[in-house]
């Protein structure tokens, strides 16, 4: 009876310590919480030499995963069980990125999910690795910014300060940040991501202005409830800088499926969290960038195994009416470097 008291109390006292530290972690949070104004000015980097003088362009999107979910990691939000990228495998997938990002020159790359002082990457700063790629004018926008995230408790994921980059070759002329509507119920949002666009303005020759929204809409969005305020705010904003005069390009990792058939080879169970992009987001006119040549997203429960793994695509662009289409393409990577395989559109402004 007695060794039976003993390992309660010691239980108690155990389950007294996680609350004081789960207590603890959650009153830090609210006080460091990052709280962003709903739209903000972005300071650019202003390397770019060149204006816009023509009318057909090339723009790279991809979500780089923080150079952390290459082909060999999987997540533990997803079901697998890394938070933190071993060094290593960081150093190999940031080269590896930045060796495609030199073989498929842009005039424009639209990047999501780059560490700049995260815990997970070992606080390499992957914006200032992938300026090696040439002299462009670069915008970033945090949407992740938490001192201390702490899960998985055994290993937590610490800081995490992350973002949205836009290169342009050409000379940005403004930079914004907008804040996405909706947020999950606290104390989560505490520790989850900031949801918001990147818009940047670049003049052309016709004194019109090409306005290029780089975004990321909520995951881990039971039903989709998040990700269709957000999406409702998106196409409001691009409505209306197209009616402004100006080309509108949409472009990112959407977290919302472009096909609702099964496109590729695989044996996994479809996650929950992936759902079709609703319909009712259509706009009169505009053209969507997407193609079906190779997958652009995998699950990330387990490491990347062709044939097996869950893959899809949610990545790729949505254009204003006064925009040609020439050419869209998947590239297909494997998986190589990322959990996105990138996507690159050729345009003509009309």
């Amino acid at each position: 009876m007695k060794v039976f008291k003993n390992v309660v109390i010691f239980i108690g006292v155990l389950f007294a310590i996680f609350l004081s530290y789960l207590g603890g972690v959650i009153l830090f949070a609210a006080i460091f919480d990052y709280k962003p104004e709903n739209v903000e000015n972005v300071k650019i980097c202003e390397k770019a030499t060149g204006v816009l003088n023509k009318n057909t362009l090339t723009i790279f999107d991809w979500n780089i995963g923080y150079a952390g979910l290459g082909k060999d990691m999987d997540f533990f939000l997803d079901g697998g069980k890394n938070a933190i990228v071993p060094s290593k495998l960081v150093g190999e997938y940031l080269n590896g990125i930045l060796e495609v990002l030199r073989e498929k020159r842009a005039d424009i790359y639209l990047f999501q999910e780059i560490d700049v002082k995260s815990w997970r990457t070992h606080y390499v700063n992957q914006l200032e690795f992938l300026k090696q790629i040439g002299d462009y004018d670069i915008a970033f926008a945090y949407n992740y910014k938490v001192l201390f995230v702490p899960v998985p408790y055994l290993n937590p994921m610490g800081k995490v300060e992350a973002g949205l980059a836009t290169f342009s070759k050409y000379k940005i002329d403004e930079a914004k940040r907008y804040s996405l509507p909706g947020e999950y119920s606290w104390p989560t949002k505490l520790f989850q991501l900031d949801r918001c666009l990147l818009l940047t303005r670049i003049r052309t020759l016709n004194n019109k202005e090409l306005v290029l929204l780089n975004i990321h809409p909520s995951a881990y969005d039971k039903g989709g409830v998040l990700r269709e305020k957000q999406l409702k705010f998106i196409m409001k904003l691009a409505k209306n800088e197209y009616e402004k005069g100006n080309y509108v390009v949409i472009g990112g990792d959407w977290n919302s499926e472009f096909y609702s058939e099964k496109l590729f080879g695989y044996t996994e169970e479809k996650p929950e969290a992936y759902i079709k992009l609703p319909e009712l987001f259509k706009l009169n006119g505009w053209k969507w960038g997407i193609s079906k040549n190779a997958p652009t997203n995998r699950s990330i429960s387990a490491p990347y195994v062709k044939g097996e793994t869950f893959v899809t695509v949610i990545d790729g662009f949505y254009v204003s009416p006064n925009i040609e289409i020439l050419e869209v393409e998947n590239l297909d990577l494997g998986f190589e470097y990322s959990d996105h395989n990138p996507v690159v559109m050729k345009i003509m402004l009309k």
